[in-house]
């Protein structure tokens, strides 16, 4: 039993319906009867694998042929291996990462039939997503839904292999259970939980939600969590509409353009990683949600519209080498404004010394005429003897020339 996976049980899930009910009686089953599972080796159906870019056919362990990497995400996503068989995502991350490490992988496909799983199985593959250098695709086989959409909305193209693919699900849920803070069984035997008196809010939200009052769990686990989840779908697919992010599940048909970018076979999603490879296509979402950023980028390249194709664009060597040249020089001037900033703070410091020198030398000065003898008024100034006073007045007209 990996108990690091009854643990996540009650973290927050981002899962379709179906899928839920799938794992119901696996859930039963651990939680209530201390179901045991062991598997000796990973099903074979998770693990990553290459195609050959000269025969199309599925190669492994091959670190010298020209291939495009395949990484499947096929059932509940979980962060961790399971002892069930399931490859979790850290592990497909560190499968991507090692992969675009590789001369000769040239891209990627993620092959996706999930309906989500644990929202923290969520964090390190689409990051690794995002660094990746080369082409990545999401080919979707049956169901792309929950934290599966998030993954897979991360990726450069969407290709679902059917009109019936379920695509969507962007929503978050938590699964509880458990007894009250004071419970008896028929037999007599009492549970209790006993916080320390400083420990106020702690498990605040679990502790409401057995009684039935959610309001707690939602305004500081799920809505946040939602909220984070449907922003970063808009942000990777601008062309998305608030009626997709309520949490429903469409048909692939419904939502070509806007979830998803196409319908084709496994072949289709190889030739889009094949073409992205050649082409130095860049995928445009983060720019087109940025119109300042847009302009800024055809002044750059002399032109008056970007031409875009499957939501991408083609840039020739030329166009390439003009936003570098543009960036070295956008590097430059920040750098040259920030050391001007510096200086100009040194000077402000040196001023501000200053003005506390001379305020100082002018207390000095009241102090001193106010002594038996001592020169008053404007005459102070005309004075040319060796006296206290005129040394503070010496010093204090110097800095007020320096000042000046």
């Amino acid at each position: 039993m990996q108990y690091s996976f009854i643990r996540e049980l009650y973290n927050p899930w981002l899962i379709d319906s179906v899928t839920l009910r799938q794992y119901a009686p696996v859930l039963h089953g651990v939680l209530t009867l201390g179901l045991h599972f062991e598997q000796e080796k990973p099903d074979e159906s998770y693990q990553s694998y290459g195609i050959s870019l000269a025969t199309k056919s599925k190669i492994v362990n091959n670190d010298k042929e020209k291939q495009i990497f395949v990484q499947p995400v096929i059932g509940t996503m979980m962060k961790l291996d399971s002892a069930s068989g399931i490859i979790g995502t850290r592990t497909m991350a560190n499968n991507l990462l090692d992969a675009d490490s590789r001369t000769n992988v040239i891209g990627h496909v993620l092959f996706i039939e999930s309906g989500g799983g644990q929202a923290s199985a969520v964090p390190e593959l689409t990051n690794a997503i995002q660094k990746l250098t080369k082409p990545v695709v999401a080919f979707v086989d049956g169901c792309m839904a929950s934290a599966a959409m998030w993954i897979g909305s991360c990726c450069h193209q969407i290709i679902a292999s059917s009109k019936d693919d379920m695509i969507g699900c962007i929503g978050t849920m938590i699964i509880m259970q458990g007894f009250s803070k004071f419970n008896k069984d028929t037999d007599g035997f009492t549970t209790v939980r006993i916080y320390a008196d400083d420990a106020t809010e702690k498990n605040d939200e679990y502790e409401a939600a057995l009684t039935g009052d959610f309001k707690l769990i939602k305004e500081r686990i799920l809505n946040p969590m939602n909220e984070q989840f449907v922003n970063a779908i808009r942000e990777n697919r601008p062309n998305v509409k608030d009626e997709h992010l309520k949490g429903r599940t469409f048909m692939a048909a419904e939502v070509v353009g806007t979830l998803i970018d196409s319908i084709g076979d496994f072949n289709s999603a190889i030739e889009a990683v094949t073409e992205l490879s050649k082409s130095k296509k860049i995928n445009n979402s983060k720019i087109m949600k940025n119109e300042s950023k847009l302009t800024a980028l055809l002044a750059v390249l002399a032109l008056t519209a970007l031409a875009i194709e499957d939501g991408s664009t083609s840039l020739n060597e030329e166009q390439l080498d003009a936003i570098d040249a543009a960036l070295d020089t956008g590097n430059k001037a920040a750098t040259e404004l920030a050391t001007a900033k510096e200086d100009l703070q040194k000077v402000n410091a040196t001023i501000a010394e200053r003005d506390d020198t001379i305020k100082s030398l002018n207390e000095k000065i009241a102090e001193l005429e106010k002594k038996p003898g001592a020169v008053s008024g404007s005459a102070i100034d005309n004075i040319d003897d060796n006296t206290e006073q005129n040394s503070y007045i010496s010093v204090r007209n110097e800095l007020k020339g320096k000042k000046n």
